[in-house]
């Protein structure tokens, strides 16, 4: 029988844990089954039979991942329904929890049948806006940023979308928090002390936030990118479906997994059922601090253009 720590909230999806999960909001039943997921302790394999060996430590087929980081913990994910952690003795709580909730996650939506995208979104009057780039490109700042000018963030770098229903594209809210550099935070005005770290080793946090619950229809992509020559300016242009599609299918999050697994055409199928409701954007903008705001003007006006 599981022992259960905690019954958890994250993107639409109930976790019954067996690994206590501060970061989230506890939920006082699991509610319908469909929903749920069992997130429990035991022993992992080093080696999952029948699957595709992506990098020494990561295997997988089209139901099953295994991902051995070590010195924390292998975790084994199981047809969308279960997630198996092995921790590593000395393994610091926190950082199997940080894998947890990033990289096991994404997978474990995408074995539902979700569209993980490396994008943070902010919610509109009309819908939702993503906007997507590489970890590392400031999208969290930005969301930030936006949310200091009142609007509703419901995802920090893995934007949600469902498109299970036929002729929807849905964003589930899955953003609890905003993980911010120490940087970040300064320039924003806001103290680390007192955040909890993401990492037990590295000097970004999680900025809590006020927790959105309905999905909202995906309205605008906007695609991050910097000038390849010094530049000053911030620019936003129209990218056609054509040309979006690929763009959106390689800021899948673990794309090279779902290529690797032979679910490409899955992914093109979501990409594309997103892309049949949602308009696509570039913007291309200077880099640095000290352009931020500037580029914080440029996506407010695409977000209230109607």
């Amino acid at each position: 029988m599981q022992t259960v720590a905690g019954i958890y909230r994250l993107g639409g999806i109930t976790l019954v844990s067996e690994i206590p999960l501060p970061e989230l909001l506890i939920v006082q039943h699991p509610g319908d089954t469909a929903h749920q997921v069992s997130l429990r302790l035991g022993n992992v394999a080093n080696h999952l039979p029948d699957a595709v060996e992506v990098d020494p430590y990561c295997y997988a087929n089209s139901t099953q991942y295994l991902l051995c980081v070590e010195g924390i913990a292998r975790y084994l994910v199981t047809g969308g329904r279960e997630i198996l952690v092995q921790p590593d003795a000395a393994a610091l709580p926190l950082d199997v929890r940080a894998y947890l909730l990033g990289a096991i996650f994404v997978v474990l939506c995408q074995q539902r049948g979700l569209l993980p995208l490396h994008a943070s979104a902010i919610a509109a009057e009309s819908g939702v806006v993503a906007f997507l780039a590489r970890s590392g490109q400031g999208k969290s700042t930005l969301a930030a940023l936006l949310a200091q000018r009142g609007f509703r963030v419901i995802a920090d770098d893995i934007c949600l979308i469902d498109s299970t229903v036929p002729g929807t594209a849905m964003v589930v809210p899955t953003a609890s928090w905003l993980k911010l550099w120490r940087s970040s935070l300064d320039h924003l005005g806001r103290q680390a002390e007192g955040l909890q770290r993401v990492f037990s080793d590295d000097d970004k946090y999680r900025l809590p936030l006020a927790t959105v619950f309905e999905p909202e229809p995906i309205r605008k992509l906007v695609f991050l990118e910097g000038h390849e020559v010094s530049s000053t300016t911030t620019e936003i242009e129209a990218v056609s479906r054509l040309e979006a599609l690929p763009l959106l299918m390689d800021l899948t999050h673990h794309s090279y997994l779902l290529e690797a697994t032979g679910q490409r055409e899955e992914n093109f199928r979501r990409c594309g059922r997103v892309l049949s409701q949602a308009t696509a954007y570039r913007l291309l903008r200077p880099w640095g601090l000290e352009y931020l705001e500037s580029t914080v003007d440029a996506l407010e006006r695409l977000v209230l253009q109607e």
